[in-house]
């Protein structure tokens, strides 16, 4: 299982905060979260966890170089990821979330 650490670890190039960025960080930055579980359990205990977890990539514009290297990482993780964008009209950056399980 890919924990935490690892991928703190393996984004150590990039500005990254667990959780939420702090107010007036400059993008662009990445932020993850564990969003749900889905535990294997018999006879009252877990016997497996997994966590899905998102990693949000907030940037000013969109750029493919920046999104095949992240893609990059979670590929050297050997992760199996999916991924959505959105621009926000109001804040004017782009939001690219990559959810997958560890």
């Amino acid at each position: 299982m890919t924990t935490l650490e690892d991928i703190k670890t393996a984004f150590k190039d990039y500005r990254y905060f667990y959780g939420t960025a702090p107010v007036g960080t400059k993008l662009p930055y990445l932020v993850g979260n564990n969003v749900s579980s889905s535990n294997f359990s018999a006879d009252c205990k877990v016997y497996e966890k997994e966590y899905q977890f998102e990693l949000s990539f907030y940037c000013l514009k969109k750029s493919e170089t920046a999104e095949e290297a992240i893609e990059a990482i979670l590929d050297s993780l050997g992760l199996i990821w999916d991924k959505v964008e959105a621009f926000d009209e109001d804040q004017t950056f782009y939001l690219i979330t990559y959810t997958f399980w560890r």
